[in-house]
């Protein structure tokens, strides 16, 4: 049976998110802004950082469920995080965030299973489509190598263009010589990947390894998984 993104008799192109969904951003995240805390330790005890590191993730949460990312920046966001755990947030914001920059790409990795996705990937035409900065994206993506296993990469900053822009779909469709109804979007992202592609005419395969909800889904997936692992084993019954 073919999988149900699949809308040609066969698959052509693959394309990828690259945080949470390749690389393990949730990890990274935590490593780096662990280091950050650790060194403000005269300032904030550990319980007060650790309580605060959970009001923080909260609020990350609440935001990219919401697709409402743009709604508080970094600083902004700790400085409600330190507030809600008690902490009196002072110069706190800017120092955590700080040291977030001077460890941001020391915890790098990939999810389990991300790299057999990749291989898979490979014996398609392909693409990440992936959102954030130049630098930042950039430096994951050549830390890992992930560039030198894919066809293209798009990084939102460089087009000016952020997923759920169907203009973003379309232009990994350009590169790839590929049909919406030959291709495949796989992202750990409601708003940004499922949401941008479906309507697109793009399948869709959403990894939610964190058991979301699908009740506030703008558009449906065509398939989830809660791994990369299991994103790959749906490719391959599409064959190569």
């Amino acid at each position: 049976m073919a999988p149900g993104f699949l809308r040609a008799d066969k698959l052509k192109a693959v394309f990828i998110d690259l945080d949470d969904t390749l690389l393990d951003e949730t990890a990274h995240m935590r490593g780096a802004y662990g280091k950050s805390l650790d060194e403000l330790h005269e300032q904030i005890s550990p319980d007060q950082a650790a309580a605060t590191y959970r009001e923080y993730e909260y609020i990350v949460g609440d935001l990219l469920r919401r697709n409402a990312w743009d709604e508080l920046e970094r600083e902004q966001r700790w400085e409600v995080a330190l507030q809600r755990a008690g902490v009196d947030p002072g110069d706190l914001p800017v120092k955590i965030c700080d040291g977030y920059y001077r460890h941001y790409f020391e915890g790098v990795g990939f999810l389990p299973g991300a790299e057999r996705l990749l291989d898979v990937a490979s014996q398609f035409v392909n693409c990440l489509i992936t959102n954030g900065e130049h630098g930042k994206q950039w430096g994951k993506i050549r830390k890992m190598d992930v560039d030198s296993r894919l066809d293209h990469v798009l990084v939102s900053e460089d087009l000016g263009v952020w997923k759920p822009d169907p203009r973003i779909f379309e232009r990994a469709l350009e590169l790839t010589g590929a049909q919406p109804s030959e291709s495949v979007m796989i992202g750990d992202s409601l708003h940004a990947d499922i949401a941008g592609a479906g309507p697109v005419g793009i399948g869709t395969i959403w990894i939610n390894q964190y058991g979301y909800s699908l009740d506030e889904a703008i558009h449906e997936p065509d398939e989830m998984v809660t791994t990369p692992g299991e994103a790959a084993l749906l490719i391959e019954q599409a064959g190569p």
